[in-house]
């Protein structure tokens, strides 16, 4: 590392890296629960674990580099993961309709999975959602339908309509928000493939929530390994997954970070494998997901940017903590947001 805490060059090579020694060691990729010979869907999963130097924090960082999956985010896991559990069981046909909803990213991750796999499939997406994300969805061959911003019990919301193509297409629903899959490929996947990496050496696992299915899934399994392992969930300051967990009043959802927060608790958040939620407000969730790209060369999106910042906490407070960050998604996407100064001017957002 130089002076200015920056990384040496190379130090983010695609690596594992011992983090309580500093000595970097090759990646053996993990076996995924969901073997392919399909030459793209091969490649989501493996994703590396590197260190993450911060001068002054004391506690060691590691963060797992999600967005290197092929559309770039965790969710190509559970579109994966889900559809092959689905299929393997007999609830999915081979000219069965796939259809979800979403805003983001599991979107894209749905597209190409199904795609590969040669099944049909439908998105809801609310209004609003970026022409970008609609445009690589599209491109993969998936319809999209459009969705007005409603409350969640107007039969327009993006989530009922879902539901009800599913059901007149005779379709299936993936139904990320809901579906106990989801944790459950992070149970079988992502955790075991954490655990390895890091060789048990974690005291700390920060990870972000939306659903709540990775940190649900990746801490059921580590707690099975270790009863050590801390397990924090990272929530946007005006979102409710810290008022469900903590059993406070719950107060307006309204966050810029996308993929962060809900405005309630979700049954894909298993909290009884998760020790303590920690909310970041939007200021400094964006803060830390530019310093990663400036100071790092790191490109995160603003969820990563919030479980960076909880990271740093815990590191300041505790020199020995060995800390494992899950980086849900890359930077590339947010170039015209958290990346441009006058958008997060125009918010009342710092730039430094």
């Amino acid at each position: 590392m130089s002076d200015d805490g920056r990384p040496a060059p190379g130090s983010y090579a695609a690596s594992t890296s011992d983090y309580s020694t500093g000595e970097a060691r090759p990646t053996e990729r993990v076996a995924s629960p969901y073997p392919t010979d399909d030459p793209i869907l091969s490649r989501i999963g493996g994703t590396p674990l590197v260190d993450y130097p911060e001068s002054g924090t004391g506690g060691d960082i590691a963060l797992k580099l999600e967005m290197e999956n092929p559309t770039g985010s965790m969710k190509d896991r559970i579109a994966l993961g889900i559809i092959r559990e689905l299929a393997d069981d007999g609830r999915l046909a081979a000219d069965d309709v796939v259809v979800e909803a979403s805003s983001g990213n599991t979107a894209g991750a749905v597209s190409l999975v199904t795609n590969r796999l040669g099944y049909d499939s439908v998105l809801t997406t609310p209004a609003g959602t970026s022409a970008q994300k609609i445009g690589y969805v599209r491109s993969l061959g998936s319809e999209i339908v459009e969705c007005p911003n409603v409350d969640s019990d107007d039969e327009r919301h993006y989530r009922t309509t879902a539901k009800r193509i599913a059901s007149e297409r005779n379709g299936v629903w993936l139904d990320q928000y809901s579906n106990q899959l989801n944790p459950t490929v992070h149970y079988k996947w992502t955790g075991p493939e954490l655990w390895e990496q890091a060789g048990g050496d974690v005291t700390h696992i920060v990870c972000p929530m939306g659903t709540g299915g990775t940190v649900s899934g990746i801490a059921r399994y580590v707690t099975e390994q270790s009863s050590d392992v801390h397990v924090i969930g990272v929530d946007a300051q005006q979102s409710n997954i810290s008022a469900s967990f903590y059993g406070t009043d719950p107060g307006p959802y309204d966050t810029d970070v996308e993929g962060l927060g809900k405005g309630h608790e979700l049954p894909t958040m298993w909290f009884q494998y998760v020790d303590e939620v920690r909310s970041v407000d939007d200021e400094r969730a964006f803060v830390q997901t530019r310093r990663a790209a400036a100071d790092h060369g790191v490109l995160v999106g603003g969820s990563t940017g919030a479980a960076l910042a909880v990271a740093r906490d815990v590191a300041s407070d505790q020199p020995d903590a060995r800390i494992v960050v899950i980086g849900c998604d890359g930077g590339e996407q947010y170039f015209d947001t958290i990346f441009d100064d006058s958008w997060m001017q125009e918010r009342g957002y710092r730039t430094e």
